[in-house]
Parts: structure tokens; C-alpha cells; sequence
């Protein structure tokens, strides 16, 4: 059974230390398998704005793109995906970011000139399937925010419970926080 901190702590102030809340729930017969973060962002990949694109002569699958991520620094990224154009909020994965695959995202040289980091699909960022191009956000999108927050993404952690068959009291969101908040000594939860 799949139980949602944030719900949890919707009926119950639990907080929100996935560890320790996986250890209390443990003790009480409700065996943790698996903590699972749902939604979350990576970390380094900002919004930026396509300022310009340039075919290089001697490359036919890339081409260099000039972004700017609100800081009025000017990045050259070499990119493989032709969907964007001039003005496009896209987001861009800076030096240092760890993508969702294990990547390391460095300056790197490309034709001789170097790749200031990476311009992300909707796969790279693991929010979808959809890897044809570049992620494209709203027109009017902030510069330099973290994408998730641009995209009004927020994580979620998530506890993969086996019950026992003789817990029918917990089957459900309720009956976890009913017990989870009297191990930790908080207030019953009322239903309004």
C-alpha cells in the first residue's frame, strides 16, 4: 500500500523526516519497503531564454544556441534538438548539475568551442516520455528560477507499506496517521 507524507501530515502534523517517520511506521507492524521522492526536481537546471541559434558549418546534427538565465551572462550550448527559436524559455542544466540518469553535466568543448551545459527535454528531467526537443515553458517565465519551481512542480514522498491482514485499521490514509500520531504523541486527526 502506497501512503503520501504530505497527506499524512494533512491530517496529522508528522513532519517531515522520511527516515525516521519510515522507522516509527516500521515499529508499529507497518513494514516500510520502499521511500520513494516523487516529482523531484534537479538540482542546477534554471530557466533561460534562447537569445539566439547558429548553424555551425561543419556540423550538421548540432547547433550552438546563446541563452541567457536572467543573470545577463551570455552561454554558448551546443544542442541537438532543433525546436527552439529565438525568445523560447527553456531550461538549461548549468556545470555541476547531476541529471536523473547519473550524468555530470561539465564544460566541455564541442567544434572547439566550449558547451556551457546542456539544454534539458521533458525525459531528461525525468517529467515524461517526450524527448523530441527542448522542453519549451510559458512565454513570460522568470529567468534563472529553478524549473521546477517555475513549473509549479513539488515533491512528493511517498511510503510503500506491506500490512499484515490483520491491520484493516490502516488500510488508508486515516488509520496510518491515527497510529503514527499517537506513536509520536500529536493529536488525534479530525475529520471537518
Amino acid at each position: 500500500m502506497r501512503i503520501v507524507l504530505s497527506w499524512l501530515n494533512d491530517l496529522v502534523a508528522v513532519g517531515d523526516d522520511a527516515p525516521a517517520l519510515a522507522a516509527a511506521l516500521t515499529q508499529l507492524g507497518m513494514q516500510v519497503e520502499h521511500i520513494t521522492h516523487v516529482g523531484s526536481t534537479v538540482d542546477g537546471v534554471i530557466t533561460a531564454r534562447v537569445l539566439r541559434t547558429e548553424r555551425h558549418p561543419d556540423a550538421a546534427k548540432v547547433h550552438r544556441v546563446w541563452v541567457d538565465a536572467g543573470d545577463g551572462v551570455e552561454r554558448h550550448v551546443w544542442c541537438g534538438a532543433f525546436n527552439m527559436q529565438a525568445d523560447d524559455i527553456i531550461p538549461l542544466a548549468t556545470p555541476g548539475t547531476t541529471m536523473p540518469d547519473g550524468r555530470v553535466i561539465e564544460p566541455r568543448p564541442i567544434l572547439s568551442i566550449e558547451s556551457q551545459g546542456m539544454l534539458c527535454s521533458a525525459h531528461e528531467l525525468g517529467l515524461g516520455d517526450d524527448h523530441s526537443g527542448i522542453l519549451i515553458m510559458a512565454p513570460g517565465t522568470p529567468l534563472g528560477l529553478p524549473y521546477g519551481e517555475a513549473l509549479g512542480l513539488q515533491s512528493e514522498v511517498v511510503f510503500d507499506i506491506d500490512l499484515t491482514r490483520n491491520r484493516p485499521d490502516c488500510w488508508g490514509h486515516l488509520g496510518v496517521a491515527r497510529d503514527l500520531g499517537a506513536r509520536l504523541a500529536l493529536p488525534a486527526p479530525q475529520l471537518v
